[in-house]
């Protein structure tokens, strides 16, 4: 089945607390940066979005602040707020911290057992993003996905941690793709992944989810260059 291409229901994304006003604003915003409209260096004032979403400023000011603390935006005091800017150095720190905690949150998981429905549900949304053009929907599910690998690890720091990389993740991935074109071969790394991950062979999975990070450091350095 993990060989194939499949469909099914899609889970809901992770989205800021702000309230439902608030959270359809910085989803707007999110999904702005995380399909190129926004670019990296971007400058994100307050009047220009708060008048293309017919709002007031004040909501647009908080979803920026929530955002800010994602990784997605970088605010000063000098410069205000713009789109966070991806270069080497930064996603290359990002995937060693993955590299360090998220092999073992998986490998956890797959001891204790994976929550098979909700595993099912993220890999269904995964495989149908890879067969459509939406970036912003192969960002989510491609979230969702590792997700539900580590979320079961019987550690809720680790999960945490983990959790609190993936806005910044997603900002470098959608770079990457963009870049390198590398979503493909991701997905063929996901399917592998998953197919251990779901035969509870939980060394495997880690080898296999450690791998595919250490690929796409790889694919960083291509796409932006660095050592």
């Amino acid at each position: 089945m993990y060989d194939t291409l499949v469909t099914g229901e899609l889970d809901a994304a992770v989205q800021p607390r702000l309230g439902s006003r608030g959270d359809l604003i910085a989803n707007e915003i999110k999904r702005a940066i995380l399909t190129g409209r926004y670019k990296p260096g971007d400058p994100l004032v307050e009047k220009a979005i708060a008048e293309e979403l017919g709002t007031s400023k004040t909501p647009v000011r908080d979803a920026l602040k929530a955002l800010s603390g994602t990784g997605l935006v970088s605010s000063s005091s000098h410069r205000g707020t713009s789109v966070r800017v991806v270069d080497a150095a930064m996603a290359l720190a990002v995937c060693d911290i993955r590299l360090l905690l998220e092999p073992e949150a998986v490998r956890r998981s797959v001891v204790r057992g994976l929550d098979a429905a909700a595993f099912d549900a993220a890999f269904r949304r995964m495989v149908t993003a890879e067969a459509g053009g939406d970036v912003y929907e192969r960002s989510l599910a491609n979230r969702a996905f590792h997700r539900q690998l580590y979320a079961r690890c019987a550690n809720p720091v680790l999960v945490d941690v983990l959790d609190g990389l993936t806005e910044l993740n997603a900002l470098i991935s959608v770079t990457v793709w963009e870049q390198a074109g590398s979503f493909v071969g991701e997905a063929a790394e996901h399917r592998k992944i998953a197919k251990a991950a779901l035969s509870g062979q939980a060394e495997v999975a880690a080898d296999r989810l450690r791998g595919h990070i250490e690929v796409f450091q790889q694919r960083v350095l291509e796409a932006l260059g660095g050592s």
